[in-house]
């Protein structure tokens, strides 16, 4: 065998191994990436969690459903206590719209929340918050949530 040999074999070897490296990498950033979503779902779902529990506090419950039924009859208090609740509904589905659109949310995820949303906005609570203070939240999430049909939700 001569060297001419001994380095052409060396050559193909080293090759194979710039290969399977590559191989490699593929399937770990495609691991990495699985998990990126599936940990992005989770934070989502867990702030999902902690906003619904401030309504599942009675006082806050009371707030949301007198302003379903008359949000002007609503003392300057109960309306504070609306608007920071509901703000922060809010807050977390827009952090779901951009973690959507990089990628991080899957698309069956995403449109349940959509529908969860969207039942949220077809009451007189939700509906009236995001008319007021839809202008502090970014322009894309505005113009997304001009699109979502709320007249076939009902909140419950």
């Amino acid at each position: 065998m001569n060297w001419d040999t001994i380095g052409a074999i060396g050559e193909i070897i080293g090759a194979l191994a710039v290969v399977v490296s590559l191989v490699y990498l593929a399937a770990q950033i495609r691991t990495q990436n699985k998990e990126a979503r599936a940990a992005a779902a989770h934070d989502i779902y867990e702030g999902f969690r902690d906003v619904m529990g401030t309504f599942a506090d009675r006082d806050n419950a009371e707030v949301l459903a007198r302003a379903n039924e008359d949000v002007n009859s609503l003392s300057e208090v109960d309306r504070i206590i609306l608007i920071s609740c509901v703000q922060r509904l809010m807050r977390l589905w827009e952090e779901a719209y951009h973690q959507h659109r990089q990628g991080r949310l899957d698309d069956e995820i995403w449109q349940s929340m959509v529908d969860q949303y969207a039942s949220f906005l077809a009451n007189a609570s939700g509906a009236h918050i995001w008319k007021i203070r839809k202008n502090y939240f970014t322009p894309g999430f505005r113009e997304f949530v001009a699109t979502v049909n709320i007249t076939e939700h009902t909140y419950k």
